[in-house]
C-alpha cells in the first residue's frame, strides 16, 4: 500500500500511535486510513515488504518482552488469517494487539 515512505515523518507516524483511540470501532475505519497505518508499521519496521508483523527487532533490544506477546500475536494473526486485503489484515493485527496490552487480556 505503499508507494514511497518519504511523505511520512516521524513526527506523524508517532503521532498516530499515540493517538490511538481505546475502544476503535474497525467497521467506521477507512481503507484509506488502515492503509495509512500499514505503511507506519513498514515505516517503523513493525511490517516487511511481504506483509508479515516482525518485531524481532524489538524482541532484540528488549523494548518488547518477546514470551510476554507471544500468545497475543499468534491469537491475532490467527483471528486475521483468513483477511486477504493487507490493509485490513494489517490494522486488525495492529489493532487486536493493542487491545491485548490495553486490557492486559
Amino acid at each position: 500500500p505503499c508507494v514511497e515512505l518519504n511523505g511520512i515523518t516521524e513526527a506523524e507516524a508517532n503521532a498516530v500511535m499515540e493517538n490511538w483511540p481505546d475502544d476503535l470501532n474497525l467497521a467506521i475505519v477507512n481503507r484509506t486510513h488502515k492503509c495509512y497505518v500499514s505503511c507506519i508499521l513498514v515505516y517503523f519496521g513493525i511490517l516487511d515488504t511481504s506483509a508479515e508483523l516482525t518485531l524481532d527487532k524489538y524482541f532484540d533490544t528488549g523494548v518488547i518482552d518477546e514470551y510476554a506477546v507471544a500468545p497475543a500475536l499468534n491469537q491475532c494473526r490467527f483471528e486475521y488469517k483468513d483477511e486477504k486485503d493487507l490493509c485490513e489484515r494489517t490494522f486488525g493485527i495492529f489493532n487486536c494487539l493493542r487491545i491485548h496490552k490495553l486490557y492486559n487480556l
